[in-house]
């Protein structure tokens, strides 16, 4: 069976730059590995998120770093639509806490 195919929106993009230039490749060349794999398995570090408007699941990579992306099952694609640093109970995206993923 053919791997999926990972896609990055502009906005990730820009997430990646943030991090810094060897944590970002460090965290991309991680996540298009695990997700290219399997963007559907449930582990400890991949999960699916309460419905929120941002994404549909989470990916922890290196501890500290999320990678929250949707699943296009037809078309066995994966997009990736954010990355953020987690400290404490917040997730930082951009040097900006970010909180629209979750239920308010």
């Amino acid at each position: 069976m053919a791997g999926w195919r990972v896609l990055l929106k502009e906005s990730a993009v820009d997430d990646l730059r943030a991090l810094g230039r060897k944590p970002g490749r460090a965290v991309l060349k991680e996540a298009t590995r695990r997700l290219g794999a399997d963007p559907l398995v449930q582990t400890r570090h991949m999960k699916t998120l309460r419905p929120n408007p941002v994404a549909q699941r989470e990916l922890r990579v290196f501890g500290r770093y999320r990678v929250l992306f949707n699943v296009n099952r037809p078309q066995r694609g994966v997009t990736i639509v954010l990355v953020g640093e987690k400290r404490g109970d917040a997730l930082i995206v951009q040097g900006r806490r970010f909180t629209e993923h979750h239920e308010s």
